[in-house]
């Protein structure tokens, strides 16, 4: 009714919650439409990596500081555990903070509220290992080959959330790859997940020692 309409407009904390919600969705659509396009991309080669030297250390912080507000508000923890060498690997930025945004957006759809999620680095046989742990629902063994395969998406998430593109970890698997590296997952129901993945250290410069 006109009423309503009336109070609703006239309720300054209603309108920010609608804007809030609009915005959540046009930002959750966005995201979507973004994996779909770079998934089309993927299929047809047109992915060329343009390889930089990163401090992965650096871009794992910053991928962790991207969603703490999001875990903390609903009483989760998020933390980085850094190698404290700070490696410097030969990667497509953008790609790669993609990448570990990727695997801990599903760290945190997999999880509790009250959950923790710990994004590592260490160095192993001259590689560099990247992992996100979560204390979360895990993966059922039956769903866990299946867990790559586009559109797959388990009834799992939280809250039975089936909203998504099932692409995530399609597209992580096949930029990791274009890597020349390999991603693995660890999982037991009830306890959390684990997905490892390993990089090169960047060549040294001429003159470095």
């Amino acid at each position: 009714s006109a009423i309503e309409k009336e109070k609703v407009l006239n309720d300054r904390t209603q309108i920010l919650k609608f804007n809030s919600m609009i915005r959540n969705e046009n930002e959750r659509m966005n995201k979507y439409v973004e994996r779909i396009l770079l998934q089309a991309k993927l299929d047809r080669r047109e992915v060329h990596l343009k390889k930089v030297p990163v401090n992965l250390n650096v871009l794992v912080d910053e991928a962790v500081e991207h969603f703490r507000l999001q875990v903390e508000e609903k009483g989760g923890v998020i933390r980085a555990e850094l190698d404290p060498e700070g490696y410097v690997i030969s990667a497509d930025e953008v790609h790669m903070l993609n990448v570990v945004c990727n695997l801990i957006d599903n760290a945190i759809k997999f999880s509790h509220a009250d959950s923790t999620i710990t994004v590592e680095t260490t160095s192993k046989y001259e590689k560099i290992f990247v992992s996100v742990r979560d204390t979360g629902i895990g993966i059922p063994k039956n769903s866990l080959k299946k867990i790559w395969e586009r559109f797959y998406k388990t009834d799992l998430s939280r809250g039975k959330d089936k909203k998504g593109t099932g692409l995530g970890l399609a597209i992580v698997k096949e930029i990791i790859q274009l890597h020349g590296e390999n991603i693995n997952v660890v999982s037991t129901e009830g306890v959390g997940t684990e997905f490892i993945f390993s990089l090169s250290k960047a060549e040294k410069e001429d003159g470095e020692s």
